[in-house]
């Protein structure tokens, strides 16, 4: 009784004040808020963007509380954030531990900060990733299947019809340490033969913000490789369930933000 008491309280309030006409100061405390840059301010700034969002749209329905959980461990109040990568490394970690319901809180969260943002002057202000295109892979040189016990990575997936395949990462014969370039190859597990396709991928190419879960593989594989471990990364993220492979087409279809990796582990 007390929320809905509450709730038809800020309501009742919100209409009285929009009725209202509009005073000088009224229009200078909305242009301070309209001019906080979420990738760059207090956590206070932050709430009150939100919270201002939230009022012009009822669709964000998150609770005010839920904003703590954006907060980086070791939150100053003084101090300013990217609030922008902090929501979206507070969602990964939410799916990694498994509480849906905040998840769920957070997925409210993004969506008002990414209306926030398209609303306000930081649209025009904030550079847009650079989509690269993809290679012309017949364009390699490729001379012969590099040694297969020479893997950075490999893991065991549904393959549909082709029952359980082995993905394995192993560089390709053109790559260099300044452009790494990883070839990736199919192992059926049933039939016992290798698939005829081949995966190239060169690792500065990809488009990181929305990567096919193949181009993930490629990337995590060559970053175990470099940091000493062996088949970590994508195994940890296959385990932590976020993402649900039934075949190899899923590994075209599906994609993964490879800038959460970036932040957890890079």
């Amino acid at each position: 009784m007390y929320r809905n008491d509450f709730l038809f309280s800020s309501h009742l309030n919100y209409h009285i004040n929009a009725a209202k006409p509009a005073d000088d100061g009224a229009l200078g405390a909305v242009n301070d808020i309209e001019g906080i840059n979420l990738r760059m301010c207090t956590f206070e700034d932050f709430s009150n963007a939100l919270l201002y969002e939230r009022g012009l749209n009822p669709d964000f329905s998150f609770m005010d509380s839920s904003l703590d959980a954006v907060k980086p461990s070791d939150f100053v109040p003084e101090n300013t954030y990217n609030f922008v990568d902090l929501a979206e490394y507070a969602k990964h970690t939410a799916i990694t531990i498994g509480n849906m319901s905040l998840f769920s809180e957070l997925q409210k969260i993004a969506s008002a900060i990414e209306s926030f943002m398209k609303n306000t002057a930081q649209a025009a202000n904030t550079p847009s990733h650079v989509i690269r295109t993809f290679d012309d892979y017949n364009n390699f040189d490729i001379k012969s299947q590099p040694a297969t016990m020479e893997e950075l990575g490999s893991c065991v997936i549904g393959g549909g019809n082709e029952g359980a395949i082995k993905i394995a990462a192993t560089f390709h014969e053109s790559s260099t340490g300044k452009h790494p370039i990883v070839s990736i190859r199919f192992y059926s597990i049933n039939n016992r033969v290798y698939l005829t396709n081949r995966d190239i991928i060169g690792i500065d190419n990809i488009y990181k913000a929305n990567a096919s879960l193949m181009e993930a593989f490629a990337y995590m594989s060559y970053h175990d490789y470099i940091n000493n471990h062996f088949n970590y990364s994508f195994d940890k993220l296959l385990i932590s369930d976020s993402i649900e492979i039934d075949s190899l087409d899923d590994m075209y279809n599906k994609h993964y933000d490879l800038r959460i990796y970036d932040k957890l582990y890079a």
